[in-house]
């Protein structure tokens, strides 16, 4: 694929490990000339693309997010079988971990990302239905069905949030710091146009739940919408447990092991989120 559609020949290589839904390998030439990641993900991901699309035009803007190269059609994204394609350019860096000044650095740039891409508001009800296609895996356990419903009253009775598109899934490991001290910002096939406090709650999630740091240093980001967060930020931890929840029920009902080492860390995911609604 990569010499065919792409007009790369690679010398070497190497599987990547950690996505939960993609298959990925690390392409590179002789002499690491270049060094890019070859990406794989099933035909119904509809985020895929303009997730890619995302991520050309925040690298435009100076956000270093891994921009996907054109294949030598022109696409971003090659459809092959019952699979989507794309080559990105590799990031390389260090993850952010739990200390202080990471959780800074993400909040900082997510702050950034949405301010880039902001977008006037759209439908919460509908961008709830669309994000959690899990219904008929709710009833895996007593406790999530009821957890689930109660999380999506609370954001729909609040008043109207502002939108951006998102990453996603902004988790520790999409962040990646350079030798220079700057930070960049990967894996964007998770990608949706939807409220900021899902990409903000989701940082906070990865952060053992923590705002400290990573809200405020949004805020300074956004001084705008510090009431909002204040007022918000926590109905929106309800909603993205309430997706980790529906997506390890559906990863246990289908035992789906992709990008983990054994069924047990389906039910740490699962059981991770009872935690988080006190079940």
């Amino acid at each position: 694929m990569l010499r065919d559609l792409w007009e790369l020949k690679a010398a070497r290589l190497e599987v990547l490990t950690g996505g939960m839904n993609s298959a990925t390998w690390l392409a590179s030439a002789v002499g690491d000339e270049w060094r890019v990641v070859l990406k794989s993900v099933p035909a119904a991901n509809a985020s895929f693309e303009p997730g890619l699309e995302l991520a050309v035009r925040l690298d435009d803007a100076g956000v270093m997010t891994g921009r996907p190269r054109p294949s030598k059609g022109g696409r971003l994204v090659e459809r092959i079988d019952d699979r989507q394609v794309a080559v990105l350019e590799y990031i390389d860096g260090e993850e952010l971990g739990k200390t202080a000044e990471d959780r800074t650095a993400i909040g900082d740039l997510l702050g950034r990302v949405h301010t880039i891409a902001s977008v006037g508001p759209g439908d919460l009800r509908d961008w709830l239905r669309g994000l959690m296609p899990f219904g008929e895996y709710l009833d895996l356990e007593s406790w999530i069905r009821p957890a689930v419903e109660d999380a999506v009253a609370r954001v729909t009775a609040l008043d109207e949030v502002s939108w951006a598109w998102l990453h996603g899934d902004a988790a520790r490991e999409a962040f990646r710091r350079q030798a220079d001290g700057s930070v960049g910002l990967i894996d964007w096939g998770s990608a949706l146009r939807g409220p900021i406090l899902y990409d903000v709650a989701s940082a906070v999630m990865y952060a053992d739940g923590s705002p400290e740091h990573v809200v405020p240093a949004y805020v300074r980001q956004r001084p705008h919408l510090a009431d909002e967060l204040a007022q918000s930020l926590d109905a929106f931890l309800h909603v993205r447990w309430a997706v980790q929840a529906g997506y390890f029920a559906w990863r246990i009902a289908n035992n789906l092991l992709t990008g983990i080492s054994d069924a047990e860390e389906n039910r740490k995911g699962l059981a991770d989120a009872r935690r988080a609604f006190g079940r």
